[in-house]
């Protein structure tokens, strides 16, 4: 009884010890148009969460777009290169940007994550990437929002999400809509209740030892 005692004490102790998982937010997760507390910038302004790597800067939110456009929100904004959209290149010509967008899993278990939103473009998102691997999902457009979620893909630490967009007119405009994740937060810091709980069956099994022994020398003598 006692043996199967100390062994209910150190099983429940280890169990304890290596940690509980929870899905918690993925913080560092932002729509186009917005600053760090999630309100509106001004039109004209830096979008710094988003990055455009083909000319090493930072998106602009825009001050004017086509009406048949999707109207911009009080959650997301249309953003570009240049604030009026105008894109480099003679009319007609393909231009293709790619915005990054980073965000930190530090303490979260990158297999438990996820990440879905809403994103429009003018012309059209060819792609999206995590960590530089192609989701193969894309937008259709300016008129309404292309839904995304991914599932696969992400690393424990800084991780980047790009989205391929591709204009061939006179505008152009990239837009997340909308962006949420979560993952497993996992602490392998135990309880004092825990560790406790252990320390008791580590007791336990001490004196168990010792009376074995005890009763083999007096047996012996």
């Amino acid at each position: 009884m006692l043996r199967k005692l100390i062994g209910a004490c150190v099983g429940l102790a280890m169990m304890g010890m290596a940690g509980t998982a929870s899905a918690v937010p993925i913080l560092g997760l932002f729509t186009t148009g917005v600053d760090d507390t999630n309100a509106l910038l001004a039109g004209g302004a830096t979008d710094t969460h988003y990055a455009i790597l083909e000319t090493s800067t930072n998106a602009v939110v825009m001050t004017t777009f086509p009406a048949s456009w999707i109207l911009n929100d009080a959650t997301s904004q249309w953003v570009w290169q240049f604030k009026d959209g105008t894109p480099i290149g003679s009319p007609g010509s393909h231009l293709v940007l790619t915005f990054e967008t980073t965000f930190d899993l530090t303490g979260l278990d990158p297999s438990t994550a996820s990440i879905s939103g809403t994103w429009a473009t003018d012309n059209t998102g060819l792609d999206k990437l995590i960590n530089g691997v192609s989701t193969g999902q894309t937008s259709s457009g300016f008129t309404s929002f292309s839904m995304f979620n991914i599932s696969s893909g992400f690393v424990g630490g800084v991780n980047t999400l790009r989205f391929v967009v591709d204009d061939f007119g006179l505008r152009a405009g990239f837009r997340v809509g909308s962006i949420a994740g979560t993952a497993d937060s996992v602490s392998a810091i135990p309880e004092p209740s825990t560790l406790a709980l252990f320390a008791t069956g580590l007791a336990l099994l001490a004196f168990l030892g010792w009376r074995r022994r005890r009763a083999v020398q007096v047996k012996a003598a």
